[in-house]
């Protein structure tokens, strides 16, 4: 019954989390906001986020903002990963994983454009004391070679070796991040296998198989617009056995010959039905979009305690993109209504 109580909680706690998300009028309101510090004002005095921007500098940039964004998101991990783990689940492991990895991207991007030293470490005290990672040591990286021997006894040194040569190369951040995500989702797959309630693994299953679907199909679209891909690389994008594609779909998706015929794909596949929903303008906000509507219900229907943490973080993640959305829109003076297009999920 403890175990019964301690799932109940974690999906009570993440629906109430969600019950205090942005609002249509929130959204309206701040892509009228006319300047960064105005937007900041508006999080921290008429929503949720007011804590997070309590303490708001007087000229508050728009990398601060997204700084402070992005920890709130760690912070609302940090809540459900402790609930979940008081549910006797080792999936937080998964959440700290992803942690690690967004971690690991954020310095790679900065040894890439040689501003390693503006990498902050700054971690909610859960994942700090759960991460394989030393951040001291992350902290003080330069070099790709210090940021390997940061990662010293780690999986993610294996993983990074390959590119210690040519991690700056054109399109090499690409595959190092493939990489690492196959690891990340590779890593849930094995949490599922070995959760205890065999019958909800369904559920996330589920979940996991369409983020991984609209993943292939978003980097199989992009590298198809950059040129011609290798037919296995394309291939590379998933984990086996997490999937909706069959097999006709996957040799389909591997032998397309530009973009377009990608998208042509779609309608042909599992995803036939959620796809004629969507305004098709970019594979990016078509597969966001899709993902969102299939996110949303898992939230509301699901009973797995852990599909529902990856549905509500997933949400939750949307929505600090679509106010980083609204953020670049105010730095760069891009008309209200074009900013509104991008957003997804801004009307539920």
């Amino acid at each position: 019954m403890a175990v019964s109580y301690a799932d109940n909680a974690v999906m009570a706690k993440a629906h109430a989390m969600y019950g205090k998300r942005l609002t249509k009028e929130n959204y309206n309101d701040m892509l009228n906001c006319k300047s960064l510090v105005e937007l900041a004002n508006y999080l921290k005095t008429r929503t949720y986020y007011r804590s997070d921007f309590d303490a708001l500098p007087t000229n508050i940039d728009s990398a601060q903002i997204e700084e402070i964004l992005k920890m709130s998101l760690l912070k609302k991990s940090e809540k459900l990963c402790e609930y979940q783990l008081s549910a006797g689940e080792n999936f937080y492991r998964y959440f700290v994983v992803q942690n690690d990895i967004r971690q690991l991207m954020t310095i790679i991007q900065l040894l890439i454009i040689g501003k390693p030293e503006k990498y902050l470490s700054s971690l909610p005290p859960f994942f700090n004391s759960k991460t394989d990672i030393d951040l001291y040591e992350l902290a003080k990286v330069r070099s790709y070679s210090d940021l390997l021997k940061a990662l010293e006894h780690t999986d993610y040194k294996k993983i990074l070796e390959r590119y210690r040569d040519n991690y700056s190369d054109d399109e090499m951040f690409i595959l190092i991040e493939n990489d690492l995500n196959k690891y990340r989702f590779s890593f849930l797959v094995k949490s599922i296998k070995l959760s205890k309630d065999r019958r909800k693994k369904k559920e996330i299953y589920e979940t996991v198989n369409y983020r991984l679907d609209m993943y292939m199909l978003t980097r199989a679209y992009r590298l198809l617009n950059f040129g011609s891909p290798n037919k296995m690389f394309i291939r590379d994008f998933g984990v086996p056995g997490c999937t909706n594609f069959t097999e006709k779909d996957l040799t389909a998706i591997s032998e397309a010959k530009n973009a377009t015929d990608i998208v042509n794909i779609i309608p042909n596949t599992y995803y036939k039905k959620d796809f004629s929903k969507v305004d098709f303008k970019y594979i990016e906000n078509a597969t966001r979009e899709m993902l969102i509507g299939q996110q949303l219900k898992g939230f509301r229907y699901y009973t797995n305690p852990t599909a529902v943490m990856l549905c509500y973080l997933f949400l939750a993640e949307n929505e600090v993109r679509n106010i980083i959305h609204i953020v670049e829109a105010i730095k760069y003076n891009i008309p209200a209504d074009k900013a509104r297009s991008v957003l997804i999920g801004a009307e539920s």
